[in-house]
């Protein structure tokens, strides 16, 4: 699992790549996996904000293990401040992996 901290400004657009690997730093195949990620104010509330393979990430490299997160402006335009955020990967035999972990901090803009 990697650690996946990152800052942004309300209503920017942002693409996030990730590299998925294994304990020894190798690629791990995403092919014919779903993604999710979503980022929450606390843990234990609804998700601010989600994607999904259906919706916003797209796997540029599957057998490579790499996928990207696709930010739209309206996407963030509401938020401010810090949001705990992680990604989970569900492989085609259905185990899971939660492969980024991290602090998504949102600042407000006026514009």
């Amino acid at each position: 699992m990697a650690s996946g901290n990152f800052s942004m400004f309300a209503g920017d657009t942002m693409t996030i790549t990730v590299n998925v690997k294994d304990a020894d730093g190798d690629a791990v195949s995403i092919a014919s996996s779903t993604i999710n990620w979503a980022a929450h104010e606390k843990i234990s509330e609804t998700a601010a904000l989600t994607k999904s393979t259906s919706s916003g990430i797209s796997i540029t490299d599957g057998a490579g293990g790499v996928f990207t997160i696709a930010l739209a402006a309206e996407d963030t335009s509401f938020m401010a401040g810090d949001y705990y955020h992680e990604t989970q990967v569900t492989f085609s035999d259905s185990t899971d992996m939660t492969v980024l972990t991290g602090t998504m901090t949102v600042t407000p803009v006026a514009i």
